[in-house]
């Protein structure tokens, strides 16, 4: 709950933040932005080897492990910030936005910090202290967004946006680094060391491609359609992201801990794995829908008319952004039980797959193409793989899979067709909004509660969560006399 408070709170301030923002700069600069961060976001994947995901891991001891992945995410946190900083003007130019390098510089920095604070963070996210994370980013927040829209006002473009997230994570890692219970020197133990990196590299190796996953359509657009479409295709992107950022953050702050606790109990963690699937699917599949249907009025609404071309892509990525966080569930259940190699597997096929995928269809058909791309390759090649990695895990997996998901993925889609025809008289974009939030919220719990309300009451013995259960046994009943 901490960590989607955390995520939500930051989230809605970005938003508001990103408003303001985009009014003032071009989309030109915006993609330079995006650019730079594409190398930020790939370097900082693999910046600590992976090796922090130790000090997380509850079955292993702090006292063993914590020294050690300290020295190395030291060591390997400088050594990248410094090949970053060098290659700066040759990486900018392959990317098609050769004023990307200033930013990439500065972005540098947050590659370095990133090995610096490796372990208070891990153990942040090791003793559940999602509270103390939520602290640290609400601190961060003032400095870092009073900087940017300052920069921004004074020109700075996408300088702007490139320090303030310099200062924001020099505050988040102050705060946990205070926060945290025991503090460890650097210290690299000849025993830990091969253990550690053989946990850790195949990790590290996974994550550099997801995160390549997740830029590579910014790097194709940016270098063959230029830094201005690539500014209106992050643009849209960033918007579908916001609910799969939020749960993702979420899954990735607590459930590859959580997993880890069930042990070899086969039926402990299949249970764990069908309440969590539907609980994610709750909220993702109506946030997917809803943007699916309010797309173009959701970019005019907050942005202006300027990036009414976000409109079109946002439809399609919000569908991408469901089947993202259900991929990151997967992938979590992997870890937790020591299969980390197949994780790197898996990245490694999404990879080769979607590459020469989003090549074809940026070219052939522009932004949109790209959007297309992320959808058919995680639908037809990622999920099926993560289905077959887990075969052996938790049997059935595709049949638990689809009856936690299903319900919720019906009552989102009548939501969404209702609040469709509710908007079709209206003209106006946040007219448009209001009504189909309201209609589309009042059908959704209708038809979601009884789900809702079966999850809720499994997780929480509170009085709300006996409540929802209620609630949703109630409305069963009036449901079968009204038939």
């Amino acid at each position: 709950m901490w960590s989607g408070i955390n995520m939500l709170v930051t989230k809605l301030g970005g938003i508001a933040i990103t408003v303001v923002v985009v009014r003032i700069i071009s989309p030109h600069d915006f993609g330079v932005f995006a650019a730079a961060l594409i190398v930020h976001t790939i370097v900082s994947s693999c910046a600590e080897l992976g090796v922090s995901s130790c000090v997380a891991r509850r079955d292993l001891r702090l006292e063993d492990t914590a020294p050690t992945v300290a020295a190395v995410s030291l060591i390997t946190g400088t050594l990248f910030a410094a090949i970053v900083f060098g290659l700066a003007a040759p990486i900018a130019a392959l990317l098609g936005a050769p004023d990307a390098e200033g930013p990439i510089q500065v972005l540098a920095i947050c590659v370095l910090l990133t090995g610096l604070f490796a372990v208070p963070g891990a153990m942040m996210t090791r003793d559940f202290r999602q509270d103390r994370l939520f602290l640290a980013n609400l601190i961060a927040f003032v400095p870092a967004n009073g900087l940017l829209i300052l920069l921004a006002i004074g020109g700075d473009g996408a300088m702007a946006f490139a320090w303030s997230r310099v200062v924001g994570q020099i505050c988040v890692g102050l705060v946990t680094l205070y926060s945290a219970k025991r503090h460890f020197w650097p210290r690299i133990d000849k025993v830990q060391i091969l253990p550690i990196l053989k946990f850790g590299l195949p990790l590290a190796g996974a994550n550099l491609i997801n995160y390549t996953l997740l830029n590579a359509d910014f790097a194709f657009i940016g270098r063959i359609l230029g830094p201005a479409l690539l500014g209106v295709y992050v643009l849209a992107f960033n918007v579908a992201s916001w609910s799969s950022s939020v749960l993702g953050s979420t899954i990735n702050s607590v459930a590859m801990s959580a997993f880890s606790e069930s042990g070899a109990d086969p039926d402990h963690l299949r249970d764990k794995l069908a309440r969590w699937a539907r609980l994610t699917a709750l909220v993702a599949c109506p946030l997917a829908a809803m943007t699916t249907i309010l797309s173009t009025d959701i970019v005019i609404g907050l942005y202006g008319e300027k990036w009414v071309g976000a409109g079109e892509i946002l439809a399609v990525l919000a569908v991408y952004g469901a089947l993202f966080t259900t991929s990151l569930l997967l992938s979590n259940l992997l870890v937790a039980t020591g299969q980390s190699w197949r994780v790197l597997l898996i990245q490694v096929a999404w990879l080769s797959t979607l590459v020469p995928t989003m090549w074809i269809s940026v070219s052939t058909f522009g932004v949109l193409g790209a959007a297309w791309a992320h959808v058919f390759v995680i639908g037809c090649i990622v999920l099926p793989s993560y289905l077959w990695a887990l075969r052996s895990v938790v049997p059935n997996l595709a049949g638990l899979l689809g009856r936690a998901t299903g319900g919720p993925a019906i009552a989102s889609i009548a939501a969404a067709v209702a609040a469709a025809m509710a908007t079709i008289p209206i003209t106006g974009a946040w007219w448009r909004i209001g009504v189909a939030s309201v209609v589309g919220l009042v059908v959704y719990l209708a038809a979601a509660l009884p789900f809702a309300g079966g999850v809720l009451a499994m997780e929480s013995d509170s009085k709300f969560g006996r409540y929802v259960a209620f609630t949703a046994r109630l409305l069963a009943k009036t449901r079968r006399r009204t038939t």
